[in-house]
C-alpha cells in the first residue's frame, strides 16, 4: 500500500529530508540559482505547501510549473514502463510482494545506459510536443 500525503505531511517530509539533510548544506549561489521541481500532486500544489515553501525561500519564481497530469515530461515514468515489461515478460505472475520486489530490482539492474540516454535525450522533443498541445497528453 502506498502512503497518501496531505499538504502538511508533504511539507514535514521536505523539512526532514530535503531541507535538513541536503538543501542546508548548499551554497548561497546554488540556492539562488536552484529551481525546485515537483509534480502537480494536490499535496505539492496546495496553497499550504506553496506558502510553506515561500517561507523557506522557495518562492513562485523558484518553482518549476508543470502541466497537470504530465507523465510525458517525466522520463522515470518510461523507465518504470521498461521495468514493468521486463518483470511481466511472457505473462510472468508473482505470488508474493517480496518476489515482485526482487524482480523489480533485477530488472532495474538490467536497464542499460543507452536506454537511460534515449529517455533523457527525448526530453527536448517531448517538451516541444507538450507545448504544442498546450500541456496536453502526447502519448509517451
Amino acid at each position: 500500500d502506498g502512503v497518501k500525503l496531505n499538504s502538511q505531511s508533504y511539507c514535514q517530509f521536505l523539512e526532514d529530508t530535503f531541507f535538513k539533510q541536503w538543501y542546508r548544506k548548499k551554497s548561497a549561489t546554488f540556492k539562488k540559482n536552484m529551481i525546485f521541481m515537483q509534480d502537480n500532486a494536490p499535496s505539492h500544489a496546495s496553497k499550504y505547501s506553496t506558502a510553506w515553501l515561500a517561507r523557506k525561500g522557495i518562492k513562485e519564481e523558484k518553482l518549476m510549473t508543470w502541466p497537470p497530469c504530465s507523465p510525458d515530461l517525466n522520463p522515470i515514468e518510461n523507465l518504470w514502463s521498461i521495468i514493468k515489461c521486463a518483470i511481466y515478460k511472457e505473462g510472468k505472475q508473482y505470488t508474493s510482494l517480496n518476489s515482485v520486489w526482487e524482480a523489480v530490482v533485477a530488472a532495474a539492474r538490467n536497464v542499460d545506459g543507452e536506454q537511460i540516454k534515449t529517455l533523457t535525450e527525448s526530453m527536448d522533443g517531448r517538451l516541444l510536443s507538450v507545448l504544442a498541445k498546450k500541456g496536453g497528453y502526447i502519448g509517451h
